[in-house]
């Protein structure tokens, strides 16, 4: 076996001669539907070193869904020293097979500039191969090249298409973006109630920015939800630290605190 090939052993946990650990006899015997397995059971079990070591296993044999988790732990400094670089290799290895995942992971490492030249247009072109196999974190993520005119002409409409898409699939970023767009008229005509709607199943899922717009629809006297909640949402928006909503209700005093523009999907 080249020496590239053999497993990671570095992990503490492979000193305990109970713990279950790739041998150089036992690596060679796996196929690569085995060795994503076995990584996928490691990965569960919060064992990333052995994980990335049968990951590697079945990457090197040409398995997308191995080649995008080991790329996934690289990205994370799971198992292995953080590395967007070796991220972007596997994400690319795997993206090249159609892999959806992938195409998401490699096309955000472009949009973001980690481990490769920033790239909106490689972004986008990653993101819309992975929105079409209906994957709803590159669906928001392309809605949001579309808004903000990055890779692509800005259109409105279509960034609502397409956070509408993630939005179905519960994805709750998608679902407050749709829900502002609602709210102002903006791609979408305005309608309130489907902004309350959206924003809605936003702010249950503990968006705070949702919840603090959801709160504004209350004051205008738009239905929120079963009964009236809009102190309720204002409240939560406050704990989450936001002025806005402090100012709007008059019984507390909002913490300090950032207000970021949309949550991170």
């Amino acid at each position: 076996m080249h020496a590239d090939q053999m497993p990671m052993t570095n992990s503490p946990a492979t000193e305990d001669p109970n713990h279950l650990a790739i041998s150089p006899l036992g690596a060679m015997a796996v196929d690569q539907h085995e060795a994503l397995a076995m990584g996928l059971h490691c990965k569960a079990m919060r064992d990333y070193s052995q994980a990335v070591a049968w990951f590697l296993k079945s990457a090197q044999q040409g398995n997308a869904p191995a080649q995008y988790h080991l790329g996934a732990l690289y990205k994370q400094g799971n198992g292995v020293v953080q590395d967007f670089a070796k991220a972007a290799l596997w994400f690319g290895r795997a993206a090249a097979q159609g892999y959806a995942r992938a195409q998401s992971g490699l096309g955000l490492l472009y949009k973001n500039g980690q481990g490769v030249t920033r790239d909106f247009i490689r972004a986008f072109g990653l993101l819309r191969e992975a929105s079409e196999q209906g994957l709803s974190t590159a669906q928001y993520h392309l809605g949001d090249l579309y808004a903000q005119g990055l890779g692509v002409a800005e259109d409105l409409g279509q960034a609502a298409f397409w956070f509408a898409r993630a939005a179905e699939q519960g994805c709750g970023s998608a679902q407050y973006r749709l829900g502002v767009l609602y709210q102002e008229g903006r791609g979408v005509s305005q309608n309130l109630a489907q902004a309350a709607n959206w924003l809605r199943k936003a702010a249950e899922q503990g968006c705070s920015p949702a919840q603090l717009r959801l709160g504004m629809l209350g004051q205008i006297g738009m239905t929120v939800g079963a009964d009236d909640q809009t102190a309720s949402w204002l409240r939560k928006a406050i704990d989450y630290g936001y002025v806005e909503a402090g100012a709007l209700d008059k019984s507390r005093q909002p913490p300090r605190g950032s207000t970021p523009e949309h949550p991170p999907v």
